[in-house]
């Protein structure tokens, strides 16, 4: 298995040999070999070539066999300096891990945001940046920030944008995101036309922002790798980039409800875009929410050292989350 995950050729009885540290004949090796074979571990792509895993025997080493791969000083030194000059901000920070992770998986990887429908507005604060025009910037309870600009038909001085800020955060701070809809709106400020009439275009983009930080959304980077890899065919590539441009599939693949590392193979995945390929895939936790984190690439993928590629990303981003959380 790892024999033909590191030359991507078939492996024969000679080979095997030579790997094993005790003896055995090139016969007694291929016996063995036909014998997982018809068992389905193994197959042969030719006749007078060696063997390569089938997805069953894929599973078979990555349930039984594997043995996690630690990453060298190079590695996490990268991936830390890497995350750490995005973490002040959670966005550009999950930007940052789904482009570093593929960079050092050389795969494509896949981050998604953690939930935030029961995030509460912490505070929102507006930017001038013409005459009539300014911007929103709405800041939650878990640190994200949604900025939104927009415009109306009379000046936003100064002291105009600072009273928007005071009646907004008086009216909307702690409440939910989830809850600041059209119907919550007009309980709020539907008794007084004149004040609902001025603050109309700032309450539009206000829901709007609120209805967009609610959203789960996927950050991938990397499919261009997919083209580079040794061995992968033009089929899969082509599935696999097919399967990327569906957003809510892909969030769906991650949405597995188990926090632990998962590695799905082949025709294990339930997307049939994906099954001549792996995905691998963990969450990172932040203030009781969870977001998901993996890679796709092909089955032949060194399984024990992406496993703790992406273990080591999770807990970097879950740690550099949190710390983002306490400093607001």
């Amino acid at each position: 298995m790892e024999r033909y995950i590191d030359s991507g050729e078939p492996v024969g009885s000679k080979a095997v040999c030579e790997d094993l540290d005790f003896s055995f004949s090139s016969a007694t090796i291929r016996s063995e070999m036909a014998g997982l074979a018809s068992l389905g571990y193994l197959f042969q792509p030719h006749v007078s070539s060696g063997r390569i895993p089938s997805h069953q025997g894929y599973r078979l080493y990555i349930n039984k066999l594997m043995e996690k791969k630690p990453l060298t000083s190079e590695e996490k030194s990268f991936l830390s300096s890497e995350l750490n000059l995005s973490s002040a901000e959670p966005e550009k920070l999950l930007d940052a891990a789904a482009k570093a992770l593929s960079e050092v998986t050389s795969l494509t990887a896949i981050v998604t945001t953690p939930p935030s429908a029961h995030s509460c507005v912490r505070d929102i604060t507006f930017v001038g940046i013409g005459r009539r025009t300014a911007m929103l910037v709405l800041m939650t309870s878990d640190g994200m920030v949604k900025n939104k600009i927009f415009r109306c038909e009379y000046d936003l001085t100064a002291e105009v944008l600072h009273m928007f800020s005071g009646i907004l955060n008086g009216k909307f701070r702690g409440e939910k995101l989830k809850d600041i809809t059209p119907e919550f709106i007009n309980i709020l400020v539907g008794k007084d036309r004149e004040l609902a009439m001025l603050l109309l275009p700032v309450i539009d983009v206000l829901m709007e922002a609120a209805r967009e930080t609610c959203e789960v959304k996927t950050k991938i980077y990397g499919q261009k790798n997919l083209l580079s890899i040794p061995g992968i065919t033009t089929g899969t590539v082509i599935n696999i980039f097919d399967f990327l441009e569906d957003e809510k599939k892909v969030f769906d693949l991650l949405d597995t409800g188990s926090y632990g590392m998962k590695i799905t193979v082949g025709e294990e995945n339930k997307y049939i875009q994906l099954h001549d390929a792996s995905v691998v895939s963990t969450h990172y936790s932040i203030g009781g929410k969870f977001g998901a984190i993996g890679v796709i690439g092909p089955t032949r993928m060194d399984y024990g050292k992406i496993y703790s590629q992406i273990e080591y990303v999770a807990s970097l981003v879950g740690l550099l989350l949190g710390r983002i959380l306490e400093n607001n």
